[in-house]
């Protein structure tokens, strides 16, 4: 799949929806995970790494937040063997229009991401 694809913004919106589907459950999920729900999903040209993921997550903290204000919700999105985020997330984040700060760090931003899915 390329971003210039027809079925690009559906896959935007299935992988919002898997997200907050973890994120409710206040859970990390794997790149790896990722990709292999979006494939159950229809969605099977989605690798884990690099290339359409890239984009793909940043399109997902976008979604619905093109001020960049509220949490990051590729946040809980992380590498299986560190359990953390890709490098390219803490980029994302200082970049424009999220603009973290200095001090901002990523599990601040799962716990957001956490608190802000949680069920009442």
């Amino acid at each position: 799949m390329r971003i210039k694809d027809p079925e690009y913004p559906t896959a935007v919106e299935a992988a919002v929806e898997i997200l907050r589907e973890w994120a409710c459950r206040e859970q990390t999920i794997t790149y790896g995970e990722l990709s292999a729900e979006l494939a159950a999903r229809g969605f099977d040209s989605i690798p884990p790494h690099r290339g359409v993921m890239t984009y793909l997550l940043k399109d997902v903290c976008l979604h619905r937040n093109e001020d960049g204000r509220a949490p990051m919700l590729s946040a809980i999105v992380v590498n299986k063997a560190s359990r953390e985020p890709s490098d390219q997330f803490s980029g994302l984040a200082r970049s424009l229009p999220f603009s973290r700060p200095a001090n901002w760090s990523w599990r601040d931003e799962q716990q957001q991401v956490f608190a802000q899915h949680r069920k009442a």
